[in-house]
């Protein structure tokens, strides 16, 4: 993977991210909210991110200029996964909703996995530019309900673990990697 300039920060896991999985995917999701009703105003939608979970903090990479230079955005959001300790790994921010490659629009989207396989999931349609469809609700869904896991997104732990992947980032948070 080529060497790219990210940003990255950290924030308290306490209290905001901790709990189960309902209550870390309701919190994500609804920065992911306030973020876009803030930045709907100026016609811009939140830049995708990456958080990773740690037993203390959370990690969080805006992902935007990785996404930009490595083709394989899967395995770019993979790589996050192989951090030692990392309890779970989510995506959030605007995504583009594709079928048979066909571009259906574009959705704000919280997904969360976690080592052993779970997954949450939250999103809602969005019209041009990242303001809510009408009448659109929020679905969520999650593995432990026997929902069938989103098309393209999560198996980021087990695709580190088979491509035995390792991720450097260098500096400290709020720093350029």
């Amino acid at each position: 993977m080529p060497r790219v300039k990210i940003r990255v920060s950290h924030l308290s896991r306490q209290p905001r991210f901790s709990g189960d999985d309902d209550a870390l995917g309701e919190e994500i999701w609804s920065e992911l909210d306030r973020q876009l009703r803030r930045q709907a105003e100026d016609k811009r939608v939140p830049r995708p991110a990456v958080l990773t979970l740690f037993p203390e903090v959370v990690q969080v990479v805006d992902v935007s200029p990785l996404l930009d230079v490595v083709p394989d955005h899967h395995r770019a959001v993979s790589s996050f996964a192989s951090q030692d300790g990392a309890e779970g790994l989510a995506l959030a921010g605007v995504l583009l909703h594709r079928r048979n490659g066909a571009l259906l629009g574009r959705d704000a989207v919280v997904f969360i996995e976690w080592p052993d396989g779970r997954w949450w999931w939250c999103r809602r349609p969005l019209g041009v530019p990242g303001t809510p469809v009408v009448d659109a609700d929020d679905t969520v869904e999650r593995a432990i309900d026997g929902a069938a896991k989103p098309s393209g997104l999560g198996g980021w732990f087990a695709r580190a673990r088979f491509e035995q992947m390792r991720i450097k980032l260098d500096g400290g948070p709020g720093e350029v990697n």
